[in-house]
């Protein structure tokens, strides 16, 4: 659980929170600040496992498909919880009427997903919104890369003995150059490319509230974790993570 800001003391290292987190443990000493750092951290983790699932998913576009839930789940079919909109363009750049398996070689994809996201015992709302191009498809390719930008909404609320504790999160991020394997093929993980996030939160206490914006930037090198860099320090991703567990590989017992 990610440690309660009644519970801080004094200064923490971001991992050492997420650590305390992972393993639920709120009894230790820390700040405010690396109690937000670490939730917003989940909050740029888990909205990377969500990329990462629908990505690996086949291209199997129907003509009317679902947009799949919160965390990625779904991939690009499934529970409806949002909205989708996809444009297929061949080689020439010519548009088509639907997907073609062998001719389509870039797809405009215009995505929102909305819901609740639990991950142990940290749980968030949630509103992403993504516009992205995903290119390099056509023929009998081994690869495929994606670009393009978003924005997204989070907020979280806790029980206090003093109130309620709050915050609400908006942000915005760029995928650039991503680069990932076909469906059925080994690594089965993005082999490069970063997405940068920038998010600012407002955190809302009985004693009064408070803004902060956080810098995220998430490397991927084709192993089944990737970097993340909040605000100058470095965190671990672990892309294998199951659904409704913390994402961190490095900080789990």
């Amino acid at each position: 659980m990610t440690p309660d800001l009644t519970m801080i003391r004094k200064p923490l290292t971001l991992a050492v929170v997420l650590a305390a987190a992972a393993c639920g443990d709120t009894s230790g000493p820390g700040t405010d600040d690396d109690a937000l750092l670490a939730d917003l951290a989940i909050v740029a983790a888990d909205a990377t496992l969500e990329d990462v699932r629908m990505w690996s998913q086949p291209l199997g576009f129907a003509a009317q498909p679902a947009p799949g839930h919160p965390g990625g789940g779904g991939g690009w079919s499934g529970e409806f919880s949002g909205t989708r909109e996809v444009t297929f363009y061949d080689a020439q750049g010519l548009e088509q009427d639907a997907y073609d398996a062998l001719t389509t070689d870039v797809i405009h994809i215009v995505h929102e997903v909305l819901g609740e996201v639990t991950r142990d015992d940290w749980i968030a709302s949630i509103h992403r919104e993504r516009d992205l191009e995903v290119s390099g498809l056509a023929g009998a390719e081994t690869h495929r890369t994606w670009n393009g930008s978003g924005s997204e909404e989070v907020s979280r609320e806790r029980i206090l003995d003093e109130g309620v504790s709050s915050y609400d999160a908006v942000g915005s991020f760029v995928y650039e150059d991503v680069v990932v394997p076909v469906f059925g093929t080994a690594p089965r993980y993005p082999l490069s490319g970063t997405i940068t996030r920038t998010m600012t939160v407002t955190v809302t206490r009985p004693d009064g509230e408070r803004t902060r914006t956080v810098d995220i930037v998430i490397t991927f090198d084709g192993d089944s974790t990737a970097t993340a860099t909040v605000n100058g320090e470095e965190v671990e991703i672990d892309l294998s993570t199951r659904e409704g567990r913390l994402p961190f590989r490095r900080l789990r017992r």
